[in-house]
Parts: C-alpha cells; structure tokens; sequence
C-alpha cells in the first residue's frame, strides 16, 4: 500500500484541476441553499470522472498516445476529422474556458476578501502565475504543488465536516437517492460540470506518460494507474461531500444565505476560527 502511495500522482492533478475555486463556490451555494439534497448529484459526478479519467489514463499507457492524437488517428476521413476537431475546440474554448474564468475569478475574489485586495489585479496575478508554471514544463514541481494543494483541502474540509457532525439521517439518504427540490437543476448541472472537466482528459491521457514511462511494465502500470485514479477521484468527491455538508451545517440548518466568499469562509471556522477566512483564501 506505501509503494502504491508513492505512485500517486496523475489522478491527484486530475483531483486538484477539479477541486478549484468553481467547485468550492459550487458545492458552498449547493449545501447553503439545499442542504444534502444534491449529495447524489455528487455521487454520480465521480462515478462518471472515474468512468471517463480511467479510459483517458488508459490510452495514454497502452497506446502512448493524448486524446488528441487518439482523435486524429481513429477519424481519417476529412469531413469526420473536421467535426472531430470542431467538437474538440468547442468543448476547450468554450467548456473550458468558462470553467477557467470561474476558477480564476473565484481565487481572486478569495485573496481579495482576506487581504482587501483589488480582484481584478489578483485575477492577472493568478493568471500570470499559471501561466508560467505551466510554460515551465516542470511536471514534477507541478504534480507536488497540486498534491500539496490536495493534501490541505482534504484535511481543512474533512476535519470541518467531523467537526460540525453532519446529520447522517439526511446525508446518507441523499447520496443514492435522487432529488431535484424546486430550482435546483442549475445547481446540479453546475455540480456535475464543475467535476466532469473536458481538458482533465486530455491531461491525465499526457501525465501518466511522463508518470509512467514506456519501458516499465505496461500492467505494472496500469495497475498504479488505476489505484491512482480511483484514490484521487473518490477523494475528491470526498472533499465536494465534506464541503456542501459543511455549508449546510453552518448556513441552510441556520437559514443563513450566501451573499459573499467571506460569508463562504464561515464554514471553516469550527476548525480555524477568525483564521477561516484566510485559509478559505
């Protein structure tokens, strides 16, 4: 189990692309507005993630190929290519774009609550920094810092969510049983959206090459790969549960709403106290 440990990798940058500012503010609003109800649409996010990041992770170490190269490669003729590629750029462009905007936005609007910043000279910071951290290449610096950044979210919500004491007569209900309370089907398209990400394909497809070199044994490698991915998605749905379980403990059982991320921060202060919102940042 510690050498399967040290493999992880892949999946938790899978994790932490899909643990960002959209998905706290998302699973924040969910658990303020309609408590454990949309547990289930959590549920069914990860079970789709694990379905579609593990047949991604999959090519990338048997065939050696991205999902774009895959693409390319299964679709010669031009007309087939041509849509292939237009549904390609629309998911990127358009999916990932607004996906992006959110997370930029959404840590922006974090620094600039706890420091009293202006957001709009955080939201160029925050880009900057991406920006050159992934011209860099350095996969390995990358895969330790989101690890880390995984590492902290993990233990800061599940902690809180031990902390609160949740009511289980409602939580566990609501993870297999279907709900749709009234004007909640944006909520839940945005639950699934913000964790079913297009581009986390394309990445994890990439990673686990570099994870996983071509002269290791391919079902040496797909064993790790699949305990990586497993482990890291089922904790990231973890950490989506513990947040809209959180919310709902600090603002609907109070029939507080939100109105602010410092307001959002709220919810961590059973663990931090006046701290919370600088770690919410």
């Amino acid at each position: 189990m510690i050498q399967r440990l040290k493999q992880l990798g892949p999946g938790l940058i899978v994790t932490a692309a899909f643990i960002g500012p959209g998905t706290v503010i998302t699973a924040s609003r969910a658990g303020a507005t309609y408590g454990y109800a949309l547990m289930w649409a959590v549920v069914f996010s990860v079970i789709a993630t694990l379905v579609l990041q593990e047949m991604a992770a999959r090519l990338g170490i048997v065939a050696r190929v991205g999902l774009g190269g895959a693409l390319r490669s299964t679709f010669p003729h031009p007309v087939a290519r041509f849509g292939v590629i237009a549904l390609v750029l629309s998911a990127i462009l358009v999916g990932n774009a607004a996906f992006e905007m959110g997370n930029i936005s959404g840590a922006a609007m974090g620094l600039g609550t706890a420091f009293g910043w202006d957001a709009r000279i955080c939201a160029l910071a925050i880009g900057a920094f991406a920006l050159i951290l992934l011209a860099g290449g350095a996969y390995r610096v990358i895969e330790k810092v989101l690890i880390v950044l995984v590492g902290v979210m993990s233990i800061t919500f599940l902690v809180t969510a031990v902390l609160v004491r949740p009511s289980l007569a409602e939580w566990l209900p609501s993870l297999v049983t279907p709900h749709l309370p009234e004007g909640s089907l944006t909520m839940v398209i945005a639950l699934i959206g913000t964790t079913v990400v297009p581009y986390n394909l394309f990445l994890h497809a990439g990673a686990v090459q570099k994870k996983w070199t071509a002269d290791q044994p391919v079902d040496r490698s797909l064993a790790h790969s699949r305990f990586d991915t497993l482990f890291s998605i089922v904790l990231g749905g973890l950490i989506t549960s513990a947040i809209v379980a959180c919310a709902a403990s600090a603002f609907f059982a109070k029939g507080i709403s939100i109105d602010s991320p410092a307001a959002m921060a709220e919810q961590l202060e059973p663990l931090a106290g006046p701290a919370a919102r600088y770690l919410f940042a």
